[in-house]
This record gives C-alpha cells, sequence and structure tokens, in this order.
C-alpha cells in the first residue's frame, strides 16, 4: 500500500497534469498565425497582413483575388468552426455532429430550402462574383490545409471540415436574408393571440403608433408618389444613426451604428477587416461574417454605410385542403393538383443509415406542417429573390462611392430584411430600405391564409423608387431603431414587428441639441434611459397610489427611468412590466399569461377594456390601474428591493461548455457579468426572466459599436463584443469584452501610412511554387 501511494498516485496525478496542460499546449497550435512568412498555393504576388494590437487585420495586395483569398484565409484562422456551425444550419446538416436532439431543426432548414436555392443558382453567376467566391474558398481551404492541428471544437467532436465550396458562402448568404426578418418575426404569435384574445388584438397590432417616429419624413412621399402636401413628422430608426455637417462641431457627417444581436454565446458574431487592394482599387474597412466574403457594415473613405433590422413582414402562411380521395393533392385556384416533393437525405450522428425525408411543395411554397385535412405552407419574398445578386451587391457594395450607387446596391439583396444607413466624405446623408416589399390585397399578414382563393395571394413586389427611403433631411439627422418606417400617410401598407421604444430616445436625443460633438453622439450608444420606461413608469407609480404608498409613488415618478445596474427602481420597474402580464392575461390565456407580454403595450395603449378587465371578478371593471397595483403588489410581495444588477446578468456561453469539464479545461464562458438596460434603451439590453434563478439574462445586444467622423477617415473606432478570434486559446478571444462594458473606443485607422504606424505584427503570404 504504501508503494501504491509513493509510486502510483504520483503517476497518476503527474500523467493528468501532463495531459491537461501538455494538451492545452498542442491545441494552442490551432490558434491563427500574426507575423512570419508563409508559402501558399493560389495567390498571385505576395500580400501582406498588417495587424494591430486587438488582432484586427488589414489586407494588402495587388488584386482583389488576392485580398478575397486572404480574408478566407483569415476567417478560417480564427472562425472555424462557426464557419462550419453556419455552413451546416444553412444546409440542415446539424445532426451529422449533434444528433437527434437537433433533427427537428435540421428537418425545418430543409423544408425551407437555403441550400435548394444556393444551388438552384450557382450555374448563374457571373464570371467576376464567382472567381472572387472561389478566390475566398480557395484561401479557406488552404488555411484548413496548412494547419496540422485544428482548433479545438473539430478535435473533440472527431470531425472533420469538407472542402469549402462556392454553394456553402450561396447558402449562408440566403440563410442570413432569413435571419434578418426570423430575428424579428412573430407571426406565430401574433396569430395565436389573435385566436386567444379576439380581433381587436389584430387592429392593434397594425395600428401605426403615432408617438413613436418614422424613419422616412413624409416630405419624401411626394417625390416617390407625385402626391400633395402631407402633415411633417421627423424620421427616425433603429439603432444606426447619421448627422448631417451643419449640426456637428467638425464640420463633417458623422455615423454611428451598434447592430444587436446574440451576446450570450461564443463567438461573437462580426469579424472586423480591412480590404486594400493596389491594383483593382477596393479600400474598405469594416465587419465582416464568417463564411461571407465582404465587408458587410463599415466605410471606404468614401461612403459609409449600416444597417438594422428593418422587421417589414416578409412572410406569410396558407392552409391547403386536401383532396379527399388523394392526400397528396391539395386544392388551389386551379382545382386540386399534386404537390411537388423533394427526397433529401439527413445524416444523424450514431445511426448507420440516412433518415429519408420527404420535402413537398405548394405553389405558395413548401410545407411546413401538416395533418389528415390541409398543409400549411410558408410564402417568403427569399423564394423570388436572385440568390446570385445576393452575393454580387455584397461586393460592390464596397465599391460604392455615393447615394445613387448605394441604393441600387443595397435593394440587390433581395429579401434581406434591413434598414440601410448612409454617409459620406461629402457631407450627404441618406436612408433606404432594402428588402423586397409584397404587393398584398389584405391587411392581415399575420393570419393564417386560405391558398385556395387568389385574393390572398401576392401581386408581385413594389418597384425602387416607391421603395421607403430619405436623403439629406432637412432636419440634418436619420436615425433607425428597428421602427416603424414610414407614417400612416404611406401609400400602400408596410406591415411589421417594429419596435417602438429607442426610436422615441434617439428622436429627443437628436432633436433635443443644435450641435453635437462626435462625443456626445458616442455617448448616446451608452444611454441606458429606457423609452418604454419613460412611457409606463406613470403608470407603474398610479399603481402604487393605488396601494397607498405615497412614498414609493414618489420614487418611481422621480424616476428618470435610467437603468444601470446600481438602481433599485430600475429593479421595481423590470419585475413589475415583466408580471404586469399574470393580472392583465391570466383571465384569457390561463398559464399561457407570459404570452401576452407580446401585447401588452398595445392592450394598454388602446385601452382594451375587454381584456384589461378580469372576467374572474364578475362584480368588478378592473382599469389599468388596478391590474398595474395588482402587479406591482405581487412583485413587492413576493422579491427583495435589490440593485438592478443583482438580479440582471449576462453570461456568456461556448456552445461545447455544456460539459463542465471542458469549460474548466479551455476556459470558455465567460461570466456571469451585471448588466443594465432594456429593449427600450439605446444601450440595448434583450433579456428574459429566467423563473428558476429569478433573475434576469441578457440574449440580445451591441453586438459592434462603430463611429465615423468624416472630419477625420483615421479616426474611425469599431469594437465587437468579444475578440478577433473564436479560438479559446486564442489572446484575441475576448479582448473586445471589457471595452464594450465600460464604453470604451478602439481606433482603426484606413490609410496605409497610419495602419502601419499602429500594426502590432505583420504576416507575409507569399505564392508557392506547389500548384495544388
Amino acid at each position: 500500500m504504501k508503494k501504491f501511494f509513493k509510486f502510483v498516485i504520483p503517476g497518476i496525478i503527474g500523467l493528468s497534469l501532463a495531459v491537461w496542460f501538455g494538451g492545452r499546449w498542442l491545441l494552442s497550435f490551432s490558434t491563427a498565425d500574426y507575423e512570419g512568412n508563409s508559402s501558399v498555393p493560389g495567390i498571385s504576388e505576395a500580400i501582406e497582413i498588417t495587424f494591430d494590437a486587438k488582432g484586427i487585420p488589414q489586407v494588402w495586395a495587388k488584386t482583389d483575388a488576392d485580398i478575397y483569398f486572404a480574408l478566407g484565409w483569415l476567417h478560417a484562422s480564427e472562425r472555424l468552426f462557426q464557419m462550419e456551425l453556419v455552413r451546416r444550419v444553412a444546409a440542415g446538416e446539424l445532426a451529422e455532429i449533434f444528433g437527434d436532439v437537433v433533427y427537428e431543426f435540421d428537418l425545418k432548414q430543409r423544408k425551407i430550402g437555403f441550400a435548394r436555392l444556393a444551388k438552384r443558382n450557382i450555374e448563374n453567376l457571373d464570371p467576376t462574383t464567382q472567381n472572387l467566391l472561389q478566390k475566398y474558398c480557395d484561401g479557406a481551404n488552404a488555411w484548413i490545409n496548412y494547419k496540422h492541428i485544428l482548433p479545438p471544437e473539430f478535435i473533440l467532436l472527431g470531425i472533420s471540415p469538407r472542402e469549402w465550396r462556392i454553394e456553402d458562402c450561396l447558402a449562408i448568404g440566403v440563410y442570413q436574408s432569413w435571419y434578418s426578418h426570423e430575428l424579428m418575426d412573430n407571426d406565430t404569435e401574433y396569430r395565436h393571440l389573435n385566436e386567444q384574445l379576439g380581433d381587436k388584438i389584430f387592429d392593434v397590432l397594425k395600428d401605426y403608433k403615432p408617438w413613436s417616429p418614422p424613419t422616412v419624413h413624409n416630405s419624401f412621399l411626394q417625390s416617390l408618389f407625385g402626391q400633395g402636401d402631407f402633415p411633417l413628422r421627423m424620421s427616425s430608426a433603429s439603432n444606426s444613426w447619421v448627422v448631417a455637417p451643419q449640426k456637428t462641431t467638425s464640420g463633417a457627417a458623422i455615423h454611428c451604428s451598434d447592430p444587436h444581436l446574440a451576446i450570450n454565446r461564443v463567438p461573437g458574431f462580426w469579424y472586423i477587416i480591412g480590404l486594400h487592394s493596389e491594383n483593382d482599387g477596393t479600400n474598405v474597412l469594416g465587419v465582416t461574417a464568417p463564411g461571407l466574403p465582404g465587408v458587410l457594415m463599415g466605410h471606404n473613405g468614401k461612403i459609409a454605410y449600416s444597417f438594422t433590422v428593418a422587421s417589414v413582414d416578409v412572410i406569410d402562411y396558407y392552409r391547403f385542403k386536401r383532396d379527399p380521395n388523394n392526400p397528396l393533392n391539395i386544392s388551389t385556384e386551379n382545382g386540386f393538383q399534386p404537390l411537388d416533393k423533394i427526397q433529401e437525405k439527413v445524416f444523424i450522428k450514431g445511426k448507420d443509415q440516412p433518415q429519408q425525408e420527404t420535402i413537398f411543395l405548394t405553389p405558395q411554397g413548401p410545407v411546413i406542417s401538416e395533418d389528415s385535412v390541409s398543409v400549411i405552407a410558408l410564402r417568403w419574398a427569399g423564394f423570388d429573390m436572385d440568390v446570385n445578386r445576393l452575393l454580387s451587391s455584397g461586393i460592390e457594395l464596397q465599391n460604392a462611392s455615393n447615394f445613387s450607387q448605394f441604393r441600387k446596391t443595397v435593394t440587390g439583396f433581395g429579401a434581406t430584411d434591413v434598414n440601410w444607413v448612409y454617409s459620406d466624405i461629402e457631407g450627404n446623408i441618406g436612408y433606404q430600405l432594402g428588402t423586397m416589399i409584397p404587393q398584398r390585397d389584405y391587411q392581415n399578414t399575420f393570419a393564417l391564409l386560405d391558398g385556395e382563393n387568389p385574393e390572398n395571394h401576392w401581386k408581385g413586389y413594389y418597384p425602387l423608387k416607391q421603395t421607403p427611403h430619405a436623403y439629406n433631411p432637412q432636419e440634418g439627422w436619420l436615425a433607425s431603431c428597428n421602427n416603424q418606417i414610414v407614417s400612416d400617410n404611406w401609400p400602400y401598407p408596410l406591415p411589421g414587428f417594429y419596435d417602438p421604444y429607442r426610436i422615441t430616445r434617439a428622436s429627443a436625443l437628436l432633436s433635443g441639441k443644435t450641435i453635437f460633438s462626435r462625443e456626445q453622439l458616442q455617448d448616446m450608444q451608452l444611454n441606458l434611459i429606457s423609452g418604454k420606461a419613460l412611457r409606463w413608469k406613470n403608470l407603474m407609480a398610479d399603481g402604487a397610489a393605488k396601494l397607498r404608498n405615497s412614498a414609493l409613488e414618489n420614487e418611481i415618478r422621480d424616476w428618470n427611468g435610467e437603468l444601470t445596474p446600481a438602481n433599485k427602481t430600475a429593479t421595481l420597474y423590470m419585475l413589475w412590466w415583466q408580471f404586469l402580464a399574470k393580472p392583465l392575461f391570466e383571465d384569457e390565456l390561463k398559464e399561457d399569461w407570459s404570452g401576452g407580454r407580446k401585447v401588452q403595450e398595445e392592450v394598454l395603449t388602446a385601452k382594451l377594456t375587454n381584456i384589461i378587465d378580469d372576467t374572474r371578478t364578475q362584480t368588478i371593471s378592473e382599469t389599468a390601474v388596478d391590474i398595474s397595483a395588482a402587479a406591482l403588489s405581487y412583485v413587492l410581495d413576493t422579491f427583495e428591493r435589490a440593485n438592478y444588477g443583482d438580479i440582471s446578468y449576462l453570461k456568456i456561453a461556448h456552445p461545447l461548455a455544456q460539459e463542465k469539464w471542458l469549460d474548466y479545461w479551455l476556459n470558455l464562458n465567460r461570466g456571469p457579468f451585471p448588466i443594465g438596460g432594456d429593449g427600450g434603451a439605446l444601450n440595448a439590453n434583450y433579456n428574459y426572466w429566467n423563473q428558476k434563478e429569478n433573475q434576469f439574462h441578457s440574449r440580445v445586444g451591441p453586438s459592434m459599436r462603430f463611429v465615423m467622423d468624416w472630419s477625420d477617415v483615421d479616426s474611425f473606432t469599431i469594437i465587437s463584443n468579444l475578440g478577433q478570434s473564436g479560438n479559446p486559446l486564442s489572446p484575441h478571444y475576448d479582448d473586445f469584452l471589457p471595452m464594450m462594458q465600460t464604453g470604451q473606443r478602439w481606433v482603426v485607422p484606413f490609410s496605409r501610412e497610419k495602419v502601419y504606424e499602429r500594426k502590432s505584427s505583420l504576416l507575409t503570404l507569399n505564392p508557392s511554387k506547389d500548384k495544388r
């Protein structure tokens, strides 16, 4: 026994330590190279890549072909697993590595058919786009072949990435078009609430909100449609704003952007890069999405561009009745017609044979659900878009130099449901809605439509000249915050799922001053005062008065609506708004009362007494104040008075960290961190209530921030929410995280001279004699 303790146990400990630390050491060779010389096949001349201290590269090459090769190389070097995941998400191939748990998701992706759309369009690619896409894929494949050890996720899952192909990029592009709408889509929830709460809910959902400003000024209507005068109302929009030179201290336009995406997972979405080709003239700096070539938001020294989710409803659902004599036929306006069929094979980890699935198609789109008497089909504008134009527009946008070129290019992104915001070095500012807009002859786009009725079918799309846009408004600013895009004077309906709150804050701040410095506009991105709290805090105070708690009533009325982590009134408000749905909807929705929060704003604004009144108390007709008091009483009885930061957290998780030992070994997760804000603050925090932990957990927030003051192109600032690398062993895994949390800025210059002055390291890719 003494020998056991003397030799065996130390040996086990030593072996464990060797595996623990030796394994990390071996996996460290999977990280990107930031300096030195590498010989690679597939490039024409040497490519220089400068890296700054945060790992942001800028590529310097002779041709566009070589900068796209370098972009593919860099994406693979820092985000290969992210690229692999998004490729599998788009194609519906996650079950091959994760098993049955994601099978239904894969099947949904196959039904919508992102990969099918890509394959259908690939033969029509124009030669220039095809060549650049191929060079991007060549670069990614070159890095995969160059590295002997791939990132940890591939080793731990026991998988190898297959060769990157053009069709992968096309499928990801199609999927990202869908995702831009899916972020805000509420069709299913609205339809359910319409059924449960009655048609009055639909009426208030489609109503224009006069208290929430639109983006496009009514003065642009006459030039678009040749109509007369309209009441003036300033345009404002969603977490991207531009201010004209006459309103800035620098005398130049200033452009600010902070798009909101998931911030609770690793890696962050964006990869920041500069691309410069000497012979072909491409010079652009900004954020890219790994798996797609091109800078999606940023500037090219002449124009700056950014986008926010537009939330226009570009999806409808149709029910088709089955033929009683043949369930594979459906009833259409032309009588019974057979469903088209596509066979799919879904490979599942742990199973020897793939699962065979039949995808059915109707004249309106794929069948997404069915029963014995009918099928439900999905109609999406993306089914009609030119996928090739989608990718070529992304490449062309980087070289646009004026608003006319910008408009033509961004409306080539098909069904990508976003607002595009523009500024340029000449001092012009502008806005363009990017998505295709269906022409409909019906108003309820949330309902399940009769597919047999031709009146429910789309009549095409509105032309470019009639799509919402604005250029150099007299107010001297434009903003976009996922809000309603046009006023109720617009000549045709523009249904959607618009956020009404953040635009009220942007409008108040931008119209409240005559002139702005860059620092003041930067501070707007950090503002934690909630437009939602300002709108509803008096109802909460009225509830306190109903409870005869005058001290609490005064506290609430005096509160400025700021949701900082150290604020106790912010906590009370967030809990009150969270549980206000319980007395408001519990009588109609029973245990599903929390689903009513989707329409809480609309019910209270419209004063829908039939819903506000609690039908369980037949002798009392409850008012909104009664409901407010009931919710406030529940919160005060159930929770302690705590600082907001004590119950509001951001936890950032890596997908492999579900295995706790992997998190300990590779240090995958980050947080939890106290976090302020809500969905109504410009420094947005879209969180959800975790009932098990009695905490708000953040899901969506600023995923990137940039500010361009056109008085000095080299003063451009940009950061992401985590870091440049998705590899947990990289020094750039999370080095932007503390800067994002504290509102710091990172300067990324544009001119070659300034870039080389600030460079931290230099990597050179040299042409290899190996022609493989």
